[in-house]
């Protein structure tokens, strides 16, 4: 029997023949191969050092997200004091690797612009818009108190439960169920993915979501970089040139700024999808404005009561 400092005994197996042998009083030798098996299971657990880790901090309206003392993101889920009510539930700041702000928050040229969002022109209730959900006007959103997680991937991640309230026969009913999460990743190899889902369900019939009723079409998930006058862009990898109306970008859309130096990101790359396909019709700017991944367009989209209809952004930044 081998006994392990930090482990029972371990005994190996006898043979017959060495059980025979012990029964006459001759103490049998272990086989090398064996003791060699036996001692390895006395080795120490490899230690691993804890690898890189977002941590996630609640504070009285919203979240902050944060890895190794570094600002990743907030998420706000309650105004700033003398703001609008409905300046809620969006991300803003979002922070590069090297901690530049990247995102806008009410700019002087389209004050309702708020970092990142999602938000449409249009909320139907039987073919008939009751509420603007970009500019706020006839909407409230009931934002639940955000639940936030830590991953063993070293990721975290906020969940959030929202209603949509627009007038109907002069009071505020609810038409929308959102459950939405933000999942940010550790940095890999100098960059960070950030994950967006929004899961949207109609509470009855007849409720639909559309963006404006032009060329553009544009509602849906958006963000509102800094220095949006100097981005150029490349879908797929192609070089893209903003239009007046929505355009096919591709599935992968590269935003970058060569012209201004770290901590500035070069590049950050964003994919939308909906229900699990890729979503490619974008309208993309090349001026004081944002960017918007244009779901569904123009055609407005009743929303399922039986399931939830999911539109993601997955941004992946330097």
């Amino acid at each position: 029997m081998i006994a392990c400092p930090n482990m029972a005994p371990v005994s190996p197996t006898r043979s017959p023949a060495r059980r025979s042998r012990a029964r006459r009083g001759v103490r049998p030798l272990l086989p090398i191969t064996t003791a060699v098996l036996a001692l390895s299971a006395c080795a120490s657990p490899t230690l691993v050092p804890p690898g890189p880790r977002v941590v996630a901090e609640l504070t009285p309206d919203g979240v902050r997200l944060e890895e190794g003392g570094r600002p990743v993101l907030f998420y706000r889920s309650r105004p700033e004091p003398e703001r609008e009510p409905w300046r809620v539930h969006y991300v803003h700041p979002l922070h590069s690797v090297g901690g530049a702000i990247l995102t806008e928050d009410a700019p002087a040229d389209h004050v309702h612009h708020r970092g990142v969002f999602w938000a449409w022109r249009r909320i139907l209730v039987d073919g008939v818009q009751a509420g603007d959900g970009w500019v706020g006007r006839d909407l409230v959103l009931e934002v639940g108190a955000p639940a936030v997680a830590e991953h063993p991937d070293g990721s975290a991640r906020i969940d959030v439960h929202v209603l949509w309230k627009v007038p109907i026969d002069g009071r505020a009913e609810a038409v929308v169920e959102e459950y939405s999460t933000i999942q940010a990743f550790p940095v890999l190899q100098g960059r960070r993915r950030i994950e967006f889902e929004v899961r949207l369900r109609g509470l009855h019939a007849g409720v639909a979501i559309a963006g404006t009723d032009d060329e553009k079409g544009y509602g849906g998930a958006s963000i509102r970089f800094g220095h949006s006058e100097r981005i150029s862009m490349r879908g797929d990898g192609r070089d893209l040139r903003a239009t007046s109306a929505a355009l096919e970008a591709g599935e992968v859309v590269e935003f970058l700024w060569p012209s201004i130096a770290p901590p500035w990101p070069a590049r950050v790359e964003a994919t939308c999808s909906i229900d699990g396909r890729a979503w490619t019709l974008w309208v993309l700017r090349q001026e004081a404005s944002m960017q918007n991944c244009a779901f569904p367009g123009r055609v407005p989209l009743e929303l399922r009561t039986d399931s939830f209809t999911v539109v993601r952004l997955v941004l992946d930044i330097g």
